[in-house]
Order: C-alpha cells, then structure tokens, then sequence
C-alpha cells in the first residue's frame, strides 16, 4: 500500500475525493478477501508468552437486494489454517476443515449493486440481519476463534459505510466522530454453555490521511481509533472485567466505495475473578488484517461462482419493492402525484412512523428497550428524537421549495445528501426489525426482539412493510430531486 496525503492544490492527486456517497457492489461476481488474525497474550511487562494465529480466505457474495441501498451478503470461508506458539516454539500451520464451506449473513448498508437488477434476486434468499453463529459445529475453543474474526470482518465493513457516507472526511486531513458505531454494543455466544461475552464501542473517530493505490486501485487512505471500550465476559463462576482500545487503517476504492484493505491493532487489559475471588490480570494485543484477494486463485473461484449467483435470478423481475409476506411489488411512489407534493406527504408519513416507533419502544420487554435504540443508531445515526426533527426538517424544507424560493431551494439542495443518508438508514433499520420480529426466539435469549403475543408480532410486522414503503419511496424521490437540483 502507498498512501500519500495532499495538500489542497499540489501534486497531481485530488484534494478532495469525489464522494462516492455509496458503496457499489457486484451482483454476479463473489468478491474475494484474504483474513488474517494474531492474539499475543503478554505479561504485566508487556512481553508476549504465547500466541495464536490465524490465516483465512473467504468469499462474499450478495444473496439479495429487495430494499434499495441494504444489500444482504453472505461470507462463505473457503479455507482456514491456525497455529500457536511461543516465544521459542511455533506449531506448523494446520488447515482447520471444520470452517470450509461454513458462513454467514451480514448486509452492506448505503449499497447499490452493479451487473444486474439487484431486485430481481430471490427474497426468500436475503436476510438483512447480522447472524454470526455456526449452529452446525461442535461448541470448541477453535469455533470462539472463528467468530471473533466473523466479527472483525463485519466491524471492518461497517467501518468501510460510514467512512464513505461521512461528509466530514471528504478532503484529506478532515476529522469527524463515527456516531453510529459510538456506543454500539454486541453480545458473543461462545464455546461452552454458560460463556457469554459483552463489548460496547465508546467514541469513535476517523480521520482521511490521503490517497494511495492497493491492487492497481486508488484508495482512500483513513485510519480510526477507539479507546477504551467496555469487554466484560463471563465463563461459568469465572467473570472478566475489563477494557479494550483499538486503532484502524481503512483503504476503500475511490471509484466504487468498495473495502479494498483494513487492519486493526487491539489491546485488551483486564482482570480475570475466580470462584474463590482470586484476581487474575490478562493483557492481549491483537493484530487483525483483511484485503482484497486478486490472486489467481482467486480469481479462479470467481468465475466458478457467476452461475450460481445468477440462478437466483428469476427469469421474470418484479417492478418497485418486493413485499415478503405476499410477495407483491410495492410501489415506491404513485407516478399521478407531483414529485415535490408526495414527498411533503411522503415525510410527514415517515415522521409519524419514527414518533410511533419512539413510543413504542416504550413497551419493548426489559433489555430489548435498549437493544433496539443501539440498532437505531448504529444504523441511522441519529437517536428516534433527532430523526423525527430531522424528518420534520426535511418536509419544511420541501414545503419551502415548493413555492419556487430560490433560498429555500438552495439549503434544501444543500441538505439533501444528509437526509438521503438518514433514510437509507432507517431504511436499513426498519428491515433489520421486521426480520428480527419474525424471528421464532425465546424472550430470555439476550437481544431478542421478541413479543409474548403472537398478535402483536403481526400488528407490528404489518406496521413496518407499511413503513418500507413510504421510506423507499421518499427515498427515491429525494434522489430525483438531489440529481435534479445539482444540475
């Protein structure tokens, strides 16, 4: 990788990235990453006395894209080899044949999907929730090790969307704070029974270093940090307390917003309690790595993978939305209805759709309350109160520029881009909560969004393909009116 940062007018790079806006994916074609993962455990002097490593190869591939700018994916792990050692010993790499062949689903948020019509794939094939579990192998410490690097995977495309989508970091040298990944929270299932883990991100900031070129591509240079995040753990009687920072160079491909390298250095400190109440300090850095895979090898498997990704393609492609229930087309916007008057209508729907969610998350079962809000703003980026103001916003805004004021126009024009990237989130929101309200899971299981009454999962499932609709479609029509006024 070579990056190199530019000032405003000198040498022969720009200054400023043409914002993509989003990320561009392509349909037919799986893209191919290289993975790679060190945990050094260290002493209270901070010298490494064992190690674990990690060394994989995975696919992705879009499985569907029924809702526009939320591209459902699935990471497929085609081989994975892992050794320990010490710091006078080293196993040989060993191929972990347990993990071929296994994946799991992911989405891409603020993604378009190219070589194709990203509607015309099968929905009974996507789902737009985060499902990182491998239910068909044996629980065992080697499993942990491949969910934790599921996740560093996830994390790294996460981070690749809201470097893209954040104004702040269009020119080089600009700094912002990542708000939808501060404070965002998960828990991780493990190996043994009553193993259980929690990490909550704290403030997150991102700063663009420059340009430099990964794989014959120009990239966007950024590095990321995050310090002092919250990693408690529980293993039977045996709890940990502790906290995790975490530093980030991101490269993303300035033509297509796609992640082209990402690696990761993590120091954890914490102290490991007994049953006996005995206190153990634990210190581990990690060294987590993921890019993009060009080799032959790779590019082998991809041509293998056209066929099959076009089969899910129907021969005949639904127009507008695809309603899961009925599998109905849902227009997005009635084309008898001037562009700017159906979406002064459209946002006041969308407003009053956000102030019922707010007051219903009221009634959400204990902890899930929670679990829903840090959803939200990791997919939105603003909390229920600031959407619905921002939504409110816009409508005036629109109401404004009806009347042809050239002012008006002009800061609505300027606003824009900020509220599509708020719909395409509560976009991808609202679709992450139909999929997890109809989820068949029990409510003590920790993150269910799950009802008591069976009824009121229905209510609620109607209610937001209802909201689908009226977002997809005020979502497109912000889009013509973006293209339009930019001209």
């Amino acid at each position: 990788m070579t990056a190199v940062a530019q000032a405003p007018g000198t040498g022969s790079r720009p200054a400023e990235l043409a914002m993509v806006g989003r990320r561009r994916v392509d349909l037919a074609v799986a893209r191919h990453f290289r993975a790679t993962m060190r945990n050094d455990f260290l002493t209270p002097r901070g010298t490494p006395y064992k190690w674990q490593e990690l060394s994989a190869r995975l696919s992705r591939t879009v499985t569907g894209n029924p809702v526009p700018t939320v591209v459902p994916v699935r990471y497929q792990w085609q081989r994975l080899d892992a050794r320990t050692g010490t710091p006078t010993s080293a196993q040989d790499w060993r191929e972990w044949t347990f993990a071929r062949g296994q994946g799991f689903d992911a989405v891409l948020l603020h993604t378009e999907v190219d070589g194709g019509d990203g509607n015309a794939l099968d929905a009974a094939r996507t789902n737009p929730a985060f499902t990182i579990e491998y239910p068909e192998l044996l629980k065992a410490p080697a499993v942990d090790l491949l969910l934790m690097l599921s996740w560093d995977v996830v994390t790294f495309e996460m981070m690749c969307a809201h470097l893209i989508t954040t104004p702040e970091l269009r020119s080089v040298g600009g700094f912002a704070e990542l708000q939808r990944l501060g404070g965002a929270w998960g828990e991780l299932q493990f190996s043994t029974l009553d193993a259980v883990a929690m990490f909550r991100n704290s403030r997150t900031t991102a700063q663009h270093l420059g340009f430099g070129r990964y794989q014959g591509r120009t990239s966007a240079v950024y590095s990321t940090q995050c310090l002092d995040c919250e990693l408690d753990s529980r293993i039977g009687p045996v709890t940990q307390q502790g906290r995790s920072s975490y530093w980030s160079t991101v490269q993303v491909d300035t033509e297509t917003g796609d992640l082209l390298s990402a690696e990761m250095t993590e120091m954890i400190v914490a102290t490991l309690t007994g049953a006996d109440g005995r206190q153990v300090p634990l210190q581990k850095r990690r060294l987590v790595r993921m890019y993009l895979n060009t080799d032959a090898e790779a590019a082998e498997a991809a041509r293998s993978a056209i066929p099959a990704a076009r089969s899910a393609i129907p021969a005949t492609a639904p127009t507008g939305l695809v309603d899961r229930a009925g599998d109905q087309p849902v227009e997005a916007a009635s084309a008898d209805h001037d562009p700017l008057t159906e979406a002064i209508r459209l946002a006041g729907r969308v407003a009053d759709h956000v102030r019922w969610l707010t007051a219903h998350m009221d009634r959400f079962p204990q902890g899930v309350a929670e679990f829903a809000l840090m959803g939200f703003q990791t997919m939105v980026g603003a909390d229920p109160a600031e959407t619905y103001q921002q939504v409110r916003t816009l409508r005036a805004g629109l109401a404004a520029a009806i009347d042809g004021d050239a002012e008006a126009e002009a800061r609505l024009q300027a606003r824009l881009p900020e509220h599509r990237r708020l719909l395409e989130g509560l976009l991808a929101f609202g679709e992450a909560a139909t999929d997890e309200t109809a989820r068949e899971r029990l409510p003590e299981v920790p993150g269910a969004w799950s009802y008591q009454d069976e009824p009121t999962q229905l209510a609620v499932r109607n209610h937001m393909r209802t909201v689908r609709g009226d977002i997809a479609g005020l979502l497109a029509l912000v889009e013509r009116l973006e293209g339009a006024l930019s001209r």
